[in-house]
């Protein structure tokens, strides 16, 4: 908040006398930080994309002030800055990589795939773009092609959480319950574990059954109606192969 208001006084300061301030595309990308840090939303938002626009053949800090701007809100922005770099730096794999990340965000999985299909091909060790493949995959329903990228992922980092909670979620999608629980179970004691890791195990112990300990790992994000509606769904997908959807 502080460096915020420090920032936003030189600016007013710089104003004063009728003098219009100017900034270059890094002060205007620390504003946009500072803006971000103090909860400012639509000041980072602003700050972002003038910046970008002050350094238009700069891909790093166009992929900067992308990221800046998904994570305040503004995903078809980021992706419109992202797309218009590339038409001058085509198959540039940071900006393809996180276009397509932005476009999973976006629910644009097939457009997603154009990109991080490429990216994975020109740099078969990014497990990031990987992840992010088999994630775009998944809301394509091609759930074995996606847990395929994620196993790769796997044995790059292997006992990553995160990436075994995608697989898992992946399985659980496709019907294979057990399997999924195998993925996923070795996390339940972790510390600190993330919430959606902690509600896909709550899930799993509730196709189980052991409803106990699914209700005291989804707290009271589902109430005892809804889980059982919820074991139930998946069971019959289980049985069916077909998942839940």
């Amino acid at each position: 908040m502080l460096a915020l208001s420090l920032a936003l006084g030189l600016l007013a300061g710089c104003g004063s006398g009728g003098e219009t301030p100017t900034l270059d595309a890094d002060a205007r990308l620390r504003l946009a930080r500072a803006a971000e840090d103090s909860g400012n939303r639509d000041l980072a938002r602003t700050m972002y994309a003038e910046a970008a626009a002050a350094a238009k053949s700069d891909n790093v800090l166009q992929l900067r002030c992308a990221e800046g701007l998904a994570r305040n809100g503004a995903l078809p922005e980021a992706a419109a800055l992202l797309s218009a770099r590339l038409k001058s730096d085509p198959h540039e794999p940071e900006l393809q990589g996180t276009l397509g990340a932005i476009q999973v965000l976006s629910g644009q999985p097939a457009q997603a795939l154009q990109n991080l299909s490429q990216v994975v091909a020109a740099k078969p060790n990014d497990v990031k773009a990987m992840v992010n493949e088999a994630v775009a995959l998944d809301l394509e329903h091609r759930h074995a092609e996606a847990q395929g990228l994620y196993r790769q992922a796997l044995a790059a980092m292997p006992d990553d959480p995160v990436i075994s909670n995608d697989l898992a979620l992946s399985l659980l999608l496709s019907g294979h319950v057990d399997e999924a629980r195998r993925v996923l179970l070795p996390f339940a004691d972790t510390p600190d574990l993330p919430e959606r890791i902690r509600i896909n195990l709550g899930i799993l112990q509730a196709a189980e059954g052991n409803t106990a300990e699914a209700q005291r790992l989804l707290g009271t994000k589902v109430d005892a109606a809804q889980l059982a509606l919820l074991t139930q769904a998946i069971a019959a997908g289980a049985t069916t192969g077909g998942g839940v959807r």
